[in-house]
């Protein structure tokens, strides 16, 4: 108990006077965490976790070890889990889920997250549709035919989570959505991450595949001038260090450093934010809850800092 107090109280920096734009609480709100946008430019330069085959069928069958997690998650919420590949926002009418599914793309911040995104994870929370769902960026997917394990991994991941009562940073749509999803993914993805690993779900390479072209981009951008980035993109970036940093080796990804030091010399502000930030993930016991909390608050006052002073 006092070891998990020394971590709690050096984790936190939340003062209780102090009100979050956001609030954090122990259940998620409508969307768990999408994969958004984590480098600036055009074509080939944002990191997608994974991407899926194009497929005709709307919803899709899990297999083996992916359906046995689909399946304790959605018993651990007293939800079942759908996995959604819409080809337009609304769905044809004979399908079950239409409503569900358009009320959310019709709302334009969800429309504006799920654009950039490869998958969202939704938790409506409706007592006539007492479903969770996987929504699939049919656009971003129909790119690459490869990684159809991960990309659904990483949402039942955030599922799972929500799942075990862990606290989440709830989404609210607006202005600072993209603070409780970047502060909430930060959190998540070393749990993820450990979980995948533990459940043998081979995840990396993949990701690793998807990441080079962010990597080329920053090779070609050694020297320009940058434009403003507006803030939402530089959290993306932050978090995006800190998921290469803490998610893979040099073994794992031979061109993992120089990814880091170009990432760096493109965005010095976001990753003197980003290397504490790691830091303070790297060895912290994330699936004890109280742990948990203290890490979220914590990423998440840093992050709704800096956000501050950058839109000043």
């Amino acid at each position: 108990r006092q070891k998990r107090s020394r971590e709690i109280q050096r984790l936190s920096v939340w003062n209780k006077r102090r009100r979050f734009p956001q609030p954090v609480t122990e259940m998620c709100g409508d969307t768990c965490s999408p994969s958004i946008p984590l480098y600036g430019g055009d074509q080939g330069n944002r990191i997608l976790y994974v991407v899926l085959p194009l497929l005709i069928a709307q919803i899709l069958t899990l297999p083996g070890s992916l359906g046995a997690w689909a399946n304790e998650t959605g018993k651990l919420a007293g939800a079942p889990i759908v996995v959604i590949r819409p080809k337009a926002k609304e769905l044809p009418p004979e399908e079950p889920h239409r409503g569900i599914i358009a009320r959310y793309r019709l709302t334009p911040s969800f429309e504006e997250l799920f654009r950039v995104a490869q998958a969202l994870s939704l938790n409506p929370k409706d007592p006539l549709a007492p479903f969770q769902y996987i929504l699939i960026n049919d656009e971003i997917a129909a790119r690459d035919a490869a990684g159809v394990e991960g990309v659904i991994a990483h949402e039942l991941g955030h599922l799972w989570i929500k799942s075990q009562g862990f606290a989440t940073a709830q989404f609210v749509p607006g202005k600072a959505a993209c603070l409780s999803v970047v502060s909430g993914d930060m959190v998540q993805h070393a749990v993820i991450r450990h979980e995948m690993d533990r459940r043998r779900i081979h995840w990396r390479p993949a990701w690793i595949r998807e990441t080079e072209p962010a990597l080329r981009q920053l090779e070609k951008d050694v020297g320009r001038p940058q434009d403003k980035v507006p803030v939402c993109q530089k959290l993306a970036q932050i978090l995006l260090w800190v998921d290469v940093e803490l998610g893979l080796t040099v073994k794992d990804w031979p061109m993992r450093d120089r990814f880091l030091e170009l990432l760096a010399k493109r965005f010095p502000e976001a990753v003197r934010i980003a290397e504490p930030l790691a830091d303070g993930l790297r060895n912290a016991q994330l699936l004890d809850k109280p742990v948990h909390r203290a890490a979220l608050v914590n990423v998440f006052e840093v992050l709704k800092n800096f956000a501050i002073s950058q839109d000043r």
